[in-house]
């Protein structure tokens, strides 16, 4: 366990352990404390703070509100996230008025009830223009004890790139199964020539737990459920390495932007990965063609083509501690506006979801096109979770299934470790 992730858990328990804070604190609304007046305080990532100024700039948020927004880039690793938000929670105050989440920070700071219920800020008309599957994700990733402490701006799935140019000049298909995809080393891996037919940025720290969680939605499975379902999965990830040399065993110790280069450099015939890869490919001018960076539906696994993918997302949340409460309500009113939301993905891709006014509003959009064609084709699952303790429970299994695919324990042991490990939470 790292030191963030420590300091993170201890804050965390005493905290929780305390008696300042109680069930009202996730409940609590729209009232700001009264303090000496000064710009609202919007956290989000590095790579989307570009496209939030021009949204607030270009809609006219403060010329319409007055509200002075400062847009400040918070910790991209969630685990310095959580530290910060713990420490600020603690003195009663918050780095952050409104503040975007992943799925794993919004599990941690919800079931901390460091965050606001929003259903009194979100119209009838909203829900309305929720597309199933983007419903479907609210109600397992933004609600907790019947309340909503999260709005998704963004709907992400794990997409199936491919080198279309490749599979044209061997004459075959974009595998279709997990069978097929096992068959692919075969093909297209040369070792000599450092070319292998698949690639996963399989480095603990939640890019290898991403990777166990999309092949148990494959399998209809979870990391977290302790039943055995899950072994199949462990073993195929490890056939895929050791038996069938379609993924080279390096990938053990990638993260996405190793995996990317390699992929940009003519290593990699197909591979796994969330749509920021294809602006990172339309950066390299020189090499970037649509053949290159072709996009297919994943392959079926033992669970079904319903649960081929899953999506994830990030979303507006407002913690309880913020100093401007009335004003982050107005922002995040402005934010899930249908209007407002079905222009904001022509500012960035960071907000392109599965609303139907952003469907509808987003033709000639390469991702748009991508994100239409996994709902048409019916391919998109739920992402699997733990309910109560989500960040712990992913490192764990993390830790476990690193040291079975770097063959430092077997397959029995792997999945009995998981299964303890588990329980204890």
């Amino acid at each position: 366990m790292n030191s963030s992730r420590r300091q993170f858990l201890t804050t965390y328990a005493s905290l929780a352990a305390g008696a300042t804070f109680g069930s009202s604190l996730f409940l609590s609304g729209c009232r700001t404390k009264k303090t000496k007046k000064r710009s609202l305080k919007l956290g989000v990532t590095g790579w989307s703070a570009q496209g939030y100024r021009k949204v607030i700039e270009e809609l006219g948020f403060t010329e319409q509100t007055g509200i002075e927004v400062e847009v400040i880039v918070r910790p991209n690793a969630t685990n310095e996230l959580l530290t910060q938000m713990a420490s600020s929670v603690l003195a009663g105050t918050s780095p952050y008025d409104l503040i975007d989440l992943e799925d794993s920070a919004a599990m941690s700071l919800s079931r901390s009830r460091w965050l606001m219920g929003l259903d009194n800020l979100i119209d009838q008309s909203v829900w309305d223009d929720f597309t199933p599957q983007l419903m479907e994700m609210t109600k397992v990733w933004d609600q907790y004890e019947g309340q909503t402490f999260r709005v998704h701006h963004n709907f992400e799935m794990c997409y199936w790139w491919y080198r279309k140019d490749w599979f044209e000049q061997k004459g075959i298909a974009l595998p279709k199964t997990w069978d097929e995809v096992k068959e692919m080393g075969e093909i297209f891996t040369d070792k000599n020539r450092g070319i292998w037919a698949s690639e996963e940025a399989l480095m603990k720290n939640s890019y290898l737990s991403v990777y166990l969680e999309w092949l148990g939605c494959q399998a209809g499975s979870s990391p977290y459920e302790l039943d055995d379902n899950f072994r199949d999965c462990l073993k195929y990830a490890h056939d895929l390495i050791f038996k069938h040399r379609v993924m080279n065993p390096a990938c053990t110790q990638k993260n996405y932007d190793q995996q990317n280069n390699d992929y940009i450099a003519d290593r990699v015939a197909f591979m796994r990965q969330w749509p920021f890869f294809y602006d990172v490919c339309k950066q390299h001018k020189d090499w970037y063609s649509d053949e290159k960076v072709a996009c297919g539906l994943p392959p079926v696994g033992p669970g079904g083509k319903t649960v081929s993918t899953f999506a994830a997302g990030w979303g507006w949340a407002i913690p309880n501690t913020s100093l401007m409460k009335e004003e982050a309500c107005q922002l995040l009113k402005f934010f899930i506006n249908t209007e407002n939301a079905s222009k904001m993905p022509q500012y960035s891709d960071w907000f392109l979801n599965a609303r139907k006014s952003v469907l509808a509003s987003t033709k000639g959009s390469k991702l748009a096109e991508y994100l239409k064609m996994y709902l048409d084709a019916g391919v998109v699952g739920t992402r699997p979770f733990h309910q109560s303790r989500y960040t712990e429970a992913l490192a764990k299994v993390e830790n476990v299934a690193s040291a079975y695919l770097t063959n430092q324990i077997n397959l029995d042991q792997a999945m009995a470790s998981r299964k303890l490990k588990l329980e204890r939470l």
